[in-house]
């Protein structure tokens, strides 16, 4: 994971305001904007493969619980796999 990435994630614990903004944000893209104005520097493109990796490198149980805990209904769940398998 990037030290960046994690530094923000650890920041966003104890921020209640960051983590309102951050519900808020739709897109990687938002999110790195939001952590760049709380003054951390990380792209989008480096959030997701932090994230990404995160789940790779998890025990089983706990990538699963990742994954499931993205809240992604079924019509997402198959628009992602299809888009990301071609």
């Amino acid at each position: 994971m990037v030290p960046s990435v994690e530094q923000f994630i650890e920041c966003l614990k104890a921020d209640e305001d960051l983590q309102y903004k951050v519900k808020l944000a739709l897109k990687a893209e938002d999110i790195s904007a939001l952590a760049s104005e709380a003054g951390f520097s990380f792209t989008a493109a480096e959030l997701a493969k932090s994230f990404a990796h995160l789940l790779l490198e998890s025990e089983d149980e706990r990538a699963v619980a990742l994954f499931d805990g993205q809240g992604w209904d079924a019509g997402e769940m198959l628009w992602s796999l299809k888009s990301w398998a071609g």
